[in-house]
């Protein structure tokens, strides 16, 4: 069961996310930050893949946990989505790299640009900081490059905490909100859509690759070419 289109999948995942991303906001008002906390803390991976699953309705299959097959596949239109809720405790920069490679490691052959993308689920910032979702490992001693931390780049920065001289990330405020272009040693490009407002009980970031001409028709200040430098504060 297939048809073609014109939009890429970019715009189906976003729709979907919006569409999590609307229901929990609806969830969370006029219950308290306790409530709210509780309703994240209760959010399995497993719950976000299959309400991106009822977007498509019966087109799409969920992968199990653990397969070697990505978490959403839809047949009509074609295309296949990694998704992960990156929550304190749950998700690690291992696993999320693991994704980021596979969308790297990618080749356009029949359009696969198109047809692939990531979901990355994230918790409210008003409720907790970069460091408690996530724990990023350096390649500069006690400093960051972009490269390091690229995916998050758009909407993450080091900062040194107030004891101490190893570099931590934090969420950027305020968060321009894109689209954004990253473009990667070696040049590889792609784009990293927000979906949602980060303040949200739970926003999104969609990840898809990009063509030469695709990412040069982003405007100038939506583009970063990612740099292996360390970042001196």
């Amino acid at each position: 069961m297939s048809y073609t289109t014109p939009h890429h999948i970019r715009e189906y995942i976003g729709g979907a996310c919006l569409f999590i991303n609307h229901s929990y906001c609806v969830r969370a008002l006029r219950r308290t930050s306790k409530d709210r906390r509780a309703i994240l803390k209760a959010t399995k991976e497993i719950d976000l893949c299959a309400d991106l699953g009822r977007f498509f309705g019966a087109t799409s299959r969920l992968s199990a946990q653990g397969s070697d097959k990505a978490d959403i596949l839809n047949d009509g239109p074609p295309f296949k989505t990694e998704v992960k809720y990156i929550f304190p405790n749950r998700t690690n920069w291992n696993e999320v790299r693991a994704d980021w490679q596979w969308l790297l490691d990618m080749n356009n052959v029949g359009q696969k640009f198109r047809r692939s993308a990531l979901a990355w689920f994230w918790p409210s910032t008003e409720y907790y900081r970069f460091t408690e979702c996530m724990s990023v490992t350096r390649h500069h001693g006690h400093m960051y490059s972009q490269e390091d931390f690229a995916p998050f780049v758009p909407f993450a920065e080091p900062e040194l905490p107030p004891h101490g001289a190893n570099q931590r990330l934090r969420f950027r405020t305020p968060l321009h909100q894109g689209p954004h272009g990253l473009k990667l040693p070696g040049g590889k490009r792609v784009r990293v859509d927000l979906v949602g407002a980060c303040e949200h009980v739970l926003w999104a970031t969609v990840y898809t690759r990009m063509t030469p001409e695709e990412y040069g028709s982003l405007p100038v200040a939506n583009q970063t070419d990612i740099s292996n430098q360390a970042i001196l504060l």
